[in-house]
């Protein structure tokens, strides 16, 4: 016993004085290597073009052990995706000078420079921003059409420079495209649909995003002939952020989301009773909340729309199958969401939806009344609880000049009020206060064909709208105005801010971020 004793407390002694002895090497100091602010300042960023531009980074480098910079290092320059290829790693150049000729995919990317001391294996880093475009990266795609509605897509691209790309459809199936009513892009970075959606007055192609081609025909489920067909025509489309969307297709609404293929499932305007599903038709606008899409957090997910069956209002709120109806409030006599109360027994017609940044994103909602032929306005705000919105008021729509004619309208983001076209004349109407219109433009010897109100761009809290006109008989009388809102809670002005001109006419204007 004494024995195995006196061997724990010798093994305790030998492996005391190993560890002591460990601790008797000498270390030599790390080399730092410090890389300089030269092309490393902290608002640098490099904007480029994907088989445009060539990169050069002389990058600045002091070695504390190695004052003259003989020793032996690797370099490594890595572009690391942010938004749409998020992680994946490029590599731009293993030498200490980058020198490349960019052939990297449209994206926002962290340029990453690695130097190692091939000596210690220590690695030193420093990061700049660096956005890659191409053409078609960012900038107004334009639905145009010619006399004889042949549709022809042009871009503004403002990816460095405005640039006027014209027919950029890559229509390798040689489809024609006759009518169009849109066109539409998915500007969400966090989970986006991968295809631009041409969507005319016959049928619905889908293109890839980034050149433009590889056109498929939209395929959906339609409840009434019990099957998929194709000729699918629609006419709106939302999507907030990284939230499902929606697209109204033939009187009918479906969700969207990065994981459809090329078929759609049932539609989601119906409701559940006791006997099965209702299907009911629907308004061809949506109106929808884009207040909260800066921060993803915030995103207000629901939408409502307008049953023309029942003439009432309903919504689809977040992760939802089915619709249901907005309730009225006992509190909230500004008006019933269902029509047919207030003006029994028919109710209202639907005429057209717009939304807004108004308030706290106002959306307003255009009906008609059969009987007299007069308009009503209804506005609200949609809130994040499912059902619920913010009540604005009902206003009949009075002195507005050649509003039963009108088909385009936009509201400001400042104060609130409507713009409208109708023939040659755009008008400005402040319809809380029942005044009379203001001619804000007009363009003889043209139509005006389009409006679009800026709410997506990263220039939305501007106040920004667009105009679109055309020469009737030129093939190229097409042009598109840039204006700025300018209004104050009594008046309606705005100012000219661009124009360009040479396009077809254009019917429907959408902004594509990346």
């Amino acid at each position: 016993m004494k024995y195995n004793l006196y061997l724990l407390v010798f093994g305790m002694l030998f492996f005391s004085s190993c560890f002591k002895d460990k601790g008797n090497y000498d270390y030599s100091d790390i080399n730092d290597i410090n890389i300089g602010d030269k092309g490393f300042a902290a608002d640098t960023v490099y904007n480029v073009r994907a088989n445009v531009d060539k990169l050069t980074i002389t990058p600045e480098l002091s070695f504390s052990a190695d004052p003259e910079g003989k020793g032996s290092y690797s370099y490594e320059w890595v572009a690391v995706g942010t938004q749409k290829y998020p992680g994946e790693r490029f590599v731009l150049g293993t030498e200490r000078k980058l020198d490349c000729d960019i052939n990297l995919p449209a994206e926002a990317y962290t340029l990453y420079l690695k130097v190692t001391d091939r000596n210690t294996s220590v690695v030193f880093s420093k990061n700049v921003k660096l956005n890659v475009s191409t053409s078609y990266t960012k900038g107004w795609i334009l639905a145009c059409e010619d006399e004889n509605g042949n549709v022809q897509a042009d871009m503004l691209s403002i990816s460095r420079d405005t640039l006027h790309l014209k027919n950029i459809l890559a229509n390798n199936g040689n489809i024609p495209h006759k009518d169009i009513n849109l066109i539409w892009v998915d500007n969400s970075p966090e989970l986006y649909e991968e295809n631009i959606y041409v969507c005319t007055a016959h049928n619905t192609f889908r293109y890839g995003r980034e050149e433009f081609n590889q056109p498929a025909e939209l395929t959906i489920f339609d409840p009434d002939q019990k099957g998929y067909r194709n000729n699918i025509v629609i006419t709106d489309i939302q999507k907030l952020k990284d939230k499902r969307g929606m697209f109204l297709a033939d009187g009918k609404a479906y969700v969207l989301t990065s994981s459809n293929g090329g078929e759609f499932g049932n539609p989601v305007s119906y409701y559940e009773e006791e006997n099965g599903y209702r299907y009911f038709n629907i308004g061809d606008k949506i109106a929808c909340n884009r207040t909260g899409e800066d921060i993803s957090a915030a995103v207000i997910d629901q939408f409502i729309l307008y049953n023309t069956d029942d003439k009432r209002f309903t919504y689809l709120r977040s992760l939802a199958k089915s619709m249901k109806d907005m309730a009225d409030s006992d509190t909230d006599n500004t008006f019933s969401w269902n029509t047919k109360k207030d003006f029994a027994p028919e109710g209202l017609d639907f005429v057209t939806t717009i939304n807004s940044l108004f308030g706290s994103g106002q959306s307003a909602t255009l009906l008609k009344n059969p009987v007299d032929g007069k308009l009503y306005l209804y506005t609200y705000a949609i809130s994040r609880t499912g059902g619920s919105a913010t009540k604005g008021g009902r206003y009949m729509v009075s002195g507005a000049t050649g509003i039963e004619q009108a088909k385009l309208f936009s509201l400001t983001n400042q104060q609130g009020y409507l713009i409208y076209a109708s023939g040659n004349t755009l008008y400005g109407y402040n319809f809380r206060s029942g005044s009379t219109t203001v001619i804000l433009r007009n363009f003889p010897g043209e139509e005006i064909t389009a409006i679009f109100n800026d709410i997506i761009s990263d220039q939305k809290d501007k106040d920004f709208f667009y105009i679109a006109t055309y020469k009737i008989g030129q093939a190229e009388g097409g042009t598109l105005r840039k204006y700025r809102v300018t209004d104050s809670a009594d008046k309606i002005e705005i100012s000219d801010q661009e124009t360009w001109t040479g396009f077809s006419r254009i019917k429907n204007i959408m902004f594509k971020q990346f």
